[in-house]
């Protein structure tokens, strides 16, 4: 009887911790699929601290970066359109240092809070367009990327000054099409006819 009583006491022990260890793990998190690209036409939606909507088409997806804590940049959204193409949605506070927006170089491609932060140059041969998150600017810019060899691009740019920010800290959302994967026309009719509001 007392061997019965030993094994009883053994089971109960080892179901205890069993049952301990596995509330201390925590719960089980799936990991985050890859963004896949949609079967047909859609709307989706972007994040605070800029929330709007984007037009995408068949195939299309959408890859969201973690935003730094800095603020700088708060949001970092890239479309990929298929055929090579993209365009990266950029949103910077605006305590966010601008230094350096006169040399776009290895990764750096413009600190823009408002159109006042494009250098002069740029602005001066800039288009205005109308979006339906407010007013745009859209310009070509020279980038630069040093590293074995060097590499030399025009892109084209597009600063929109939010019409009604959701974040005051936040007031225009840059388009840019890193490397020139876009032209300056596709650019265009992308920030004219694709993004809608929230």
């Amino acid at each position: 009887m007392s061997g019965n009583v030993a094994v009883t006491a053994v089971r109960r022990i080892s179901l205890a911790a069993v049952l301990a260890l596995g509330a201390c793990r925590g719960p089980q998190v799936a990991p985050q699929p890859a963004p896949t690209p949609v079967s047909s036409p859609t709307v989706a939606p972007i994040a605070a601290p800029v929330p709007f909507r984007l037009q995408l088409g068949a195939g299309h997806r959408l890859v969201t970066r973690s935003p730094a804590p800095s603020g700088c940049p708060g949001l970092d959204t890239v479309a990929v359109l298929g055929s090579g193409g993209a365009v990266r949605f950029l949103a910077y506070a605006t305590t966010c240092a601008t230094d350096g927006n006169d040399r776009l170089i290895n990764g750096r491609h413009g600190v823009y809070r408002t159109a006042e932060d494009v250098p002069r140059e740029r602005r001066a041969g800039a288009a205005t367009v109308q979006t339906a998150l407010g007013e745009a600017i859209v310009f070509m810019q020279p980038y630069s990327e040093y590293t074995n060899s060097s590499n030399h691009y025009t892109e084209p740019v597009s600063v929109i000054t939010l019409r009604q920010p959701a974040d005051p800290a936040y007031r225009t959302v840059v388009v840019l099409s890193e490397k020139g994967t876009l032209s300056l026309e596709q650019l265009t009719t992308l920030v004219r006819e694709q993004l809608l509001a929230p």
